[in-house]
């Protein structure tokens, strides 16, 4: 869960910078959750001679986790989180598809109450200590289709 925490406390401003400097066309913070791990980074549609600048924008906003989170920040990503959440939910398939992934993940269906508290059991100090721990000084992996 402090994966897609991570990835929303800097969205906006890495939306932000994207858009004032028109450097990408479109762009999504992904998560995906394994039993025993996760993936998570920012996919993104950019012209040719925009990919370096996005690059570095997406890499400068996603480092300064490690050391610049404010609680503001993470308030509104905890809200932004618990609001995805609840709009996920919407329907049958979207309800099998949260329980799959729960018990594929959590080997049990977490209550929402708790799936809550556990949100808002993460702060900022929180979110810094796990940017250091697997962002900071960390290879990293950029895949690019196109020509390049």
């Amino acid at each position: 869960m402090c994966w897609l925490l991570l990835l929303s406390v800097n969205s906006f401003e890495l939306a932000q910078r994207v858009g004032i400097n028109e450097i990408a066309e479109s762009m999504m913070a992904f998560n995906t959750n394994y039993k025993d791990t996760e993936l998570f980074g920012v996919y993104a549609i950019a012209k040719p001679d925009c990919l370096d600048d996005l690059a570095y924008a997406i890499m400068y906003e996603i480092s300064k986790l490690s050391y610049r989170v404010s609680k503001a920040d993470v308030t509104r990503a905890r809200n932004q989180l618990k609001s995805s959440l609840m709009l996920h939910i919407d329907g049958t398939s979207p309800i099998a598809e949260d329980i799959g992934r729960q018990l594929l993940t959590y080997g049990r269906r977490i209550p929402f109450a708790e799936l809550f508290a556990r949100i808002d059991a993460v702060d900022a100090s929180t979110i810094k200590r796990v940017a250091n721990r697997f962002i900071f000084d960390q290879d990293v992996a950029i895949a690019a289709m196109g020509p390049i």
